[in-house]
C-alpha cells in the first residue's frame, strides 16, 4: 500500500497525473474517506485532477475533505476550495505571443528555403584570446624559511615561551 502511494507521489511530483490518479484510484476504493489515510489519497488526487484540468472532480472531492477529521488536511481542503472556486480571470491579449502559423510541408523537389537573410551589419570580431600563463613555480628555500621562522616566532610568543623581559 505505501509503495504505490510513494509512486503515486512521485508520479504527481514528476507532473505524470494519469499513472498517479492509475494508481490512486484503486487506494482510494480501498480506503474510505473518513480515515486519515483515505482523506491524504483524495488530496492527492484532487491535485492529480487539477494539473490535468478537471476542475469539476476536484471541487466535489475537496468539499467532502473540507468535512475532514483530521485538521491538517481540512485547513488544506479549505485553501485549495478557495483557489479551485477563484473565478478565472481574462488575460489580455497584449500579455500574450502568438505565433503565427507557419504551414511547413516537406516536398521532395524543393530544396529548404533559408530563412536567414543576409545580415547589414558587419560580423563581430573573435574575442581575443586569454592572456598567456606561465608555468606554476614552488616557492625557493627563502621563502620557506622565513614562513618557518615566522610560524615558530608565533608559536613561542602565543604559548607564553617567550623570553621574559628583565
Amino acid at each position: 500500500m505505501h509503495a504505490n502511494l510513494a509512486e503515486a507521489e512521485a508520479a504527481l511530483a514528476r507532473g505524470d497525473y494519469g499513472q498517479s490518479l492509475a494508481l490512486l484510484e484503486p487506494l482510494a476504493a480501498s480506503h474510505p474517506l473518513p480515515h486519515a489515510e483515505g482523506a491524504r489519497i483524495r488530496m492527492l488526487m484532487v491535485t492529480a485532477w487539477m494539473g490535468q484540468g478537471d476542475e469539476r472532480k476536484a471541487l466535489a472531492t475537496c468539499r467532502l475533505l473540507t468535512r475532514c477529521k483530521d485538521l491538517e488536511l481540512r485547513q488544506n481542503a479549505k485553501q485549495l476550495l478557495i483557489v479551485l472556486e477563484a473565478p478565472s480571470l481574462q488575460r489580455p491579449a497584449n500579455w500574450s505571443i502568438r505565433l503565427p502559423n507557419l504551414n511547413m510541408t516537406a516536398t521532395s523537389a524543393a530544396r529548404p528555403v533559408s530563412a536567414r537573410r543576409p545580415s547589414l551589419r558587419p560580423a563581430r570580431p573573435a574575442p581575443p584570446p586569454p592572456p598567456a600563463t606561465g608555468p606554476t613555480k614552488a616557492p625557493n628555500l627563502g621563502f620557506l624559511i622565513l614562513v618557518l621562522l615566522v610560524l615558530i616566532g608565533l608559536t613561542m610568543l602565543l604559548s607564553g615561551l617567550a623570553i621574559p623581559p628583565r
